[in-house]
């Protein structure tokens, strides 16, 4: 038994450094597996991001659309309302 106190009390650090070290790796494989699901989340919510932008795109194309129609339309109601505004 003094054997062991006595290895104890002189390679003490050799221990603590273990466990720290496991204690350690421990703690980065469970920050590893959070990583890893915030980085699956990222790629969802950038696909999702992608697909809104282009809704959003195709959206803007159909309102420009509507709006050349409705230019064109507003200068040939303006000559029809001119010649009933004539009879």
């Amino acid at each position: 038994m003094q054997k062991f106190v006595a290895h104890i009390k002189t390679e003490w650090k050799v221990y603590v450094m273990a466990i720290w070290m496991i204690g350690v790796t421990g703690f980065l494989y469970h920050l590893n597996g959070e990583v890893r699901e915030i980085k699956q989340t990222s790629i969802k919510l950038s696909s999702d991001v992608d697909s809104i932008e282009s809704i959003f795109i195709s959206t803007d194309n159909n309102v420009a659309e509507v709006k050349k129609q409705v230019e064109g339309m507003s200068a040939k109601v303006a000559i029809i309302h001119k010649r009933v505004m004539r009879r």
